[in-house]
């Protein structure tokens, strides 16, 4: 009668076995079919520095951006796989254009407006409208909006921005004997004869080793605020077509002020040979008395230098914006466009993940006046506003603008081609390159 029994139990145990197997090879299946039936979506985003003034374990874009896909992932009415990859600054083209039709094209991009903008012309960025009608288009600043748009239709979705203007080291200021120029509050602006005389008075009352101004041509990095700069002398830069206008007097005049810059030591020697950040580390060290800032950087300087508009076409000088935010790619699936879409409607209806531009100017109207005392000299840079002047134009190729552009500078600064020449050549060649951007332009309907 034993031998039956102990049979009983090996069955039993047999028979558990079976059954645990079996809820093993089914819950795996079914774990399989949900992370299949997922919908998987790549969000790619430049390594950038990013501070947010209530959470100081914030120190990259890329973060926030995390932060976003797991509230989407977890509130989504289907499953969906987000993957964040971050790309190096000086990488878009291998990031975005050089990875469409892989598996690693990106759906939906972060980044600044100035390198995504000709992207747009490819035909694979959706227009956003039908994300942002009504309350999220309401709450958004509507100078941000417009350079968010081409032919009327919204192609990017401005999360944040950076106000641009120049800093003077105040010490080096009275060194030079300028201290009735000194401002302590907000932000200065001077005619084009106070900035000739500023400029000569740091070339000549400075130590050896320290210069004026920031000046570089080595590269396109920072090209926009050389851009900038030939406005000084009246120049819009475009015509009311977007084509580039230095040819007229007053570009003409600004290419001549450049280029004399150098015979009068405003520049570091040998500019056409310098990067942007071989100044910026000037800068840092006490060794250039002018460089560019924005509402961002200020931060790092405390009380030591004052702030001035750039020289421009009236009394008030001029800034640029740089806007960040995001664009939505159409790799011809049209289930995955919906949803990358549905993450970005949810993002600009949620309080708390907008609030992660506080730090910056968020392009949130309600956020900014909500945090308005919290976002460091946004009071500063909103009444600076008005001064803020546009860099692309209608270019629907900035990053062929931007190869020939610092080519033309470099010629300059080095004297091998006078102003009217350098404006000649600028014309010719920036307005060809835009003439066949337009021409093989294609937008998403």
């Amino acid at each position: 009668m034993g031998m039956p029994r102990r049979m009983s139990r090996m069955a039993v145990r047999i028979a558990c076995a079976l059954a645990l197997a079996l809820c093993t090879l089914c819950f795996a299946g079914c774990q399989q079919a949900r992370t299949d039936d997922a919908i998987h979506l790549t969000i790619k985003v430049p390594k950038t520095s990013h501070d947010v003034v209530f959470d100081d374990s914030i120190s990259q874009i890329d973060q926030v951006i995390s932060k976003m896909a797991h509230r989407f992932q977890q509130d989504y009415d289907r499953p969906v796989d987000i993957n964040v990859q971050v790309f190096e600054q000086n990488q878009y083209d291998e990031a975005i254009p050089d990875a469409f039709d892989t598996q690693s094209a990106a759906d939906i991009l972060y980044g600044d407006y100035f390198n995504m903008s000709s992207y747009i012309h490819t035909g694979r960025v959706v227009p956003l409208d039908d994300v942002i009608e009504g309350a999220i288009q309401d709450d958004i600043y509507g100078y941000l909006l417009d350079m968010s748009q081409v032919e009327g239709r919204t192609y990017m979705l401005p999360y944040l921005a950076r106000q641009n203007i120049l800093a003077y080291n105040k010490d080096l200021f009275r060194q030079a004997g300028l201290e009735s120029l000194i401002e302590e509050d907000g932000i200065a602006s001077w005619s084009l004869d106070q900035w000739t005389q500023v400029l000569d008075a740091l070339a000549a009352n400075l130590p050896e080793n320290v210069y004026p101004m920031m000046m570089y041509a080595n590269s396109s990095q920072g090209d926009t605020h050389t851009m900038t700069m030939l406005r000084a002398c009246g120049s819009s830069f475009f015509d009311e077509s977007g084509h580039f206008a230095l040819s007229e007097p007053e570009g003409v005049a600004a290419l001549r002020w450049v280029q004399e810059g150098t015979s009068r030591g405003w520049w570091p020697p040998h500019p056409e040979n310098l990067e942007i950040e071989d100044c910026s580390s000037l800068f840092r060290q006490g060794q250039l008395a002018i460089y560019m800032v924005n509402n961002v950087s200020l931060g790092r300087y405390g009380d030591t230098i004052g702030l001035v508009n750039f020289p421009g076409p009236d009394a008030d000088g001029c800034a640029t914006t740089f806007v960040s935010g995001f664009q939505v790619f159409d790799n011809g699936d049209e289930e995955k466009v919906q949803v990358a879409k549905d993450f970005l409607r949810y993002v600009y209806e949620d309080p708390e993940l907008l609030s992660y531009a506080v730090g910056t100017l968020p392009a949130s109207i309600s956020i900014a006046k909500e945090h308005a005392d919290e976002i460091p000299h946004f009071d500063v840079f909103s009444a600076n506003r008005d001064n803020v002047v546009d860099f692309t134009g209608s270019n629907p190729d900035t990053r062929a603008i931007r190869e020939i552009f610092y080519q033309e500078m470099r010629s300059l600064l080095m004297g091998r081609v006078t102003p009217e020449q350098a404006a000649a050549n600028l014309d010719e060649r920036c307005n060809q390159a835009i003439d066949d951007g337009i021409a093989s332009s294609t937008l998403h309907e």
